[in-house]
């Protein structure tokens, strides 16, 4: 009748016990309040039957002294108008009966004349009354006839029940339709109120632990209720957090495991490989050169293509460059240089196309700066062409600088003068940020932006979205730049474009004043 599922779900249970429980109360307390109004019935029944016989007998004390038989069938006979009373029969102290048939029984009873059809004609009182005894329930009833202090007679008086159990038939019936209404009501009340409280939680919390275990790790229970569902929910909750926070950190340890391991390779791997492909691109770029200076008068075909593989030999060691980089960050050759001065030759080893807009704001009083020009020369050549890269269909790159206050890389005491705690790339405390000063180098583009997901992967190794590229451009001038011990930050909006910025420190005087 009901499917499995239904019929092992906690609600189907709860309902059924509910019913079963409502059930059986109904019929306990139909039961009790029937047996005690039948016990009330049959007191007042026997009370009533007792006070006509009282009244009978005394009616009867002269007529049946003087053997009145008239006058006993009239007194029998008129008390047989009640309907209760089935029969009604005087008898002397030796049983006789002085009343007739036709007066000691109640015949105006439908209910009588047919119980009495299948008795014959013939039949005397005696027989009348037991079988009436034997088809109905009666309550006989007896009372002494008195003459002073003697007894010389009796009356005897049949009283049926049937009335009785028609009145509680009707209360029980009454009864149970009323406790079947308030059964109903009360197990639509506790069912609402209880699916409300506990089965819905229970269901969401059996719905996202399926979740959970397909692998949705952001699964959460919407908190409800009190008390130990409650409890029950944040558990889940927390529960349901921790093993997404652990998940993460394992998956995030995985992919760092792999990453070091591959770099671990790629490091065994530069030096050497980075050397012996040098030499051989060294050699087809000298012949690329010697093939053009031989080659003047050649169509603009094989020019095209002659400048093509150039590129791709620059290409090339611009990538064994940053494969050597990253491998081995070579020590800074500190000397004080402008602003101007790196931003300039930056800017003459890069292409900029006539759809790319340039714009330079490098003020002439900024101070000198100290660092490895070579190496901030390559870090900013490597901004300039990303942003030219990520500028397709033209647009604006910026360039300008600006003086900064904050501070260092702690990365710089390797390279330059001592400064405390060289493993926190944090500010210290320590020293105020004022000193050292800085000066911030900007190179902003208006191209597509960086994704909010990989802006913090852009300086991790090998993370690339270039088509073309290794993924160890910004890793080796991140590198560069806390070597000279500045720093590198980067904001982006997609599609508004991408800033990047270094801050390099400045030059100061004996004195230690910028």
């Amino acid at each position: 009748m009901f499917d499995k599922r239904v019929k092992d779900s906690i609600s189907f249970r709860f309902l059924a016990i509910i019913s079963g429980i409502l059930l059986v109360s109904t019929a306990v307390i139909s039961i009790m309040i029937g047996i005690n109004e039948q016990g009330m019935l049959k007191r007042t029944l026997r009370s009533k039957g007792q006070g006509l016989a009282s009244y009978i007998a005394k009616l009867s004390q002269d007529p049946l002294i003087m053997k009145d038989y008239v006058q006993l069938d009239a007194i029998v006979s008129e008390a047989n108008k009640d309907d209760d009373i089935m029969y009604a029969v005087i008898q002397d102290v030796r049983g006789k009966m002085f009343t007739s048939q036709y007066a000691s029984v109640n015949y105006r009873s439908p209910r009588l004349k047919t119980l009495l059809s299948g008795l014959p004609k013939n039949s005397e009182l005696p027989d009348i009354m037991e079988a009436i005894q034997k088809k109905e329930v009666i309550s006989t009833i007896s009372v002494p006839i008195l003459a002073g202090t003697d007894v010389i007679g009796k009356v005897s008086m049949g009283m049926s029940e049937y009335t009785i159990n028609q009145e509680i038939t009707k209360t029980i019936t009454f009864i149970l339709a009323l406790n079947l209404a308030v059964m109903f009501a009360l197990g639509v009340v506790l069912y609402v109120a209880f699916k409300r409280i506990i089965f819905n939680p229970i269901t969401d919390l059996a719905e996202a632990t399926t979740r959970l275990a397909r692998g949705d790790l952001s699964t959460k229970v919407e908190p409800r209720g009190g008390g130990e569902i409650r409890m029950l929910i944040d558990s889940f909750n927390r529960m349901a957090e921790d093993l997404g926070a652990r998940t993460r950190e394992l998956l995030d340890a995985q992919e760092e495991l792999v990453r070091n391991e591959k770099l671990a390779i790629l490091g065994q791997l530069s030096g050497s490989v980075g050397h012996e492909l040098r030499n051989p691109l060294g050699v087809m770029s000298n012949a690329v050169y010697f093939l053009k200076m031989v080659l003047t008068g050649a169509d603009e075909t094989t020019k095209e293509y002659l400048d093509i593989i150039k590129n791709e030999i620059d290409n090339s060691l611009r990538i064994i460059t940053d494969l050597l980089d990253f491998a081995r960050t070579r020590p800074p050759q500190i000397k004080a240089v402008t602003a101007r001065e790196l931003t300039d030759e930056s800017l003459g080893r890069c292409v900029i196309p006539d759809i790319v807009n340039l714009q330079t704001e490098i003020p002439d009083n900024l101070p000198l700066l100290r660092v490895d020009p070579l190496q901030m020369e390559q870090v900013l050549t490597n901004f300039i062409t990303n942003a030219v890269q990520a500028m397709p269909d033209g647009g604006k790159l910026r360039v300008s600088a600006r003086r900064a206050q904050g501070p260092g890389n702690r990365e710089q005491e390797k390279y330059q003068q001592p400064i405390p705690d060289p493993r926190s790339p944090i500010p210290d405390p320590r020293f105020p940020t004022s000193d050292p000063g800085f000066v911030e180098i900007s190179v902003t583009d208006t191209g597509e932006g960086v994704a909010p997901e990989n802006m913090k992967k852009l300086f991790q190794p090998l993370f690339t979205t270039k088509a073309k590229g290794i993924g160890l451009g910004l890793v080796v001038c991140k590198n560069l730049v806390e070597a000279n011990g500045g720093r590198i930050e980067v904001k982006s909006e997609p599609g508004e474009g991408t800033t990047f910025t270094v801050a390099l420190p400045v030059e100061k005087d004996e004195k230690g004043i910028i």
